[in-house]
């Protein structure tokens, strides 16, 4: 290991490598997972397991404490939007999308936070953020058109549809974590945010898929799917995210986080055999430019984040869906 490899950014770096590859090829586990479990019951399995090592993490890292008292909207809406919402669109769009696509289309949640922030806080675009919005969405023409996917088929219409609702919604809590004055920090929250998530899952479960429940076979396969969804796509990164923003800072994060596509494209087409056009390609490609207008757009108007917690919130942006990414993990 070389010199740069033992610092903290060099560490910093490489964890960024192993987390783009976790949650690029989360996107392939996650579609076999489905194959076999129901959406709903894989998304509260991913949660409970999640929730399970995250609170051994914090409480070995002595922060298991309950929220501030002020932190508890940004704990209730963040939960459901971006985390319960963007988990329910993936887990229900993945059957019918293929999984590099789909990657695409969640990681378009920067794009949606310029147009929302107009709206609601009348925060009008600056012209970088405008060009940047138009370039994401010509890229969005590009993968969405009928030459690159099947009009005819309303199940691939609809799972395009809800990614980009998963997004939106992760937005619209992007921008209330822009705008909540914050007690403590994100980490000390996350934990809390799955247990908000995970009520309507467990709820959706009970009323839509217990009958499912037998029908499911539960082999190592499933087992390994649900392990990689929760302690490894969700808990560890929570963990990680949170390391590496803290040493290289939000914008080189959140950048490196437009890595996560590309993984699941290259893990799509190796182990599912997706087809990759040149439409898929030049779509990725040109939205991923709008995003970055956008992220350079808002660092030149902001200047650089000066403490853990703007750090920690700007972060939030690319969280997974998140995959969702989660407050500090990127989706999904």
């Amino acid at each position: 290991m070389t010199a740069w490899a033992r610092t903290p950014t060099g560490r910093a770096y490489l964890l960024l490598v192993v987390l783009v590859v976790v949650w690029g090829c989360h996107w392939v586990i996650a579609k076999l997972g489905l194959e076999t479990i129901p959406p709903f019951t894989y998304a509260a399995l991913r949660l409970l397991t999640g929730i399970a090592v995250l609170a051994a993490l914090m409480q070995g890292a002595g922060r298991l404490r309950r929220p501030a008292g002020f932190d508890w909207p940004i704990v209730v809406s963040y939960g459901l939007l971006a985390v319960a919402v963007g988990i329910a669109m993936m887990n229900l769009a993945l059957p019918f999308v293929p999984a590099g696509r789909s990657s695409i289309l969640a990681y378009t949640l920067p794009l949606w936070v310029v147009p929302i922030m107009a709206v609601v806080a009348r925060a009008w675009p600056t012209r970088r953020e405008t060009a940047g919005l138009f370039l994401g969405l010509a890229g969005l023409v590009l993968l969405l058109n009928p030459v690159a996917i099947d009009w005819s088929s309303p199940d691939v219409l609809i799972g395009s549809g809800l990614l980009l609702l998963g997004a939106v919604a992760g937005a619209l809590a992007l921008v209330h974590v822009r705008a909540h004055r914050w007690q403590g920090t994100p980490f000390d929250v996350q934990l809390w945010q799955l247990l908000v998530a995970l009520v309507p899952m467990v709820l959706l479960v009970a009323l839509l898929e217990r009958d499912e429940w037998s029908a499911i076979d539960w082999d190592v396969g499933a087992v390994l799917v649900v392990l990689y969804s929760g302690p490894l796509a969700t808990a560890f990164a929570f963990w990680a995210s949170q390391s590496i923003v803290r040493a290289i800072g939000p914008m080189a994060t959140s950048i490196g986080y437009l890595a996560v596509p590309i993984v699941g494209i290259v893990a799509g087409a190796v182990v599912l055999r997706e087809p990759v056009g040149a439409l898929d390609l030049l779509g990725f490609a040109v939205t991923s430019a709008g995003i970055v207008v956008v992220l350079l757009a808002r660092q030149t108007e902001t200047g650089p984040s000066t403490g853990a917690t703007d750090a920690e919130a700007f972060e939030a942006m690319l969280a997974d869906g998140a995959e969702l990414p989660e407050t500090v993990s990127a989706r999904r």
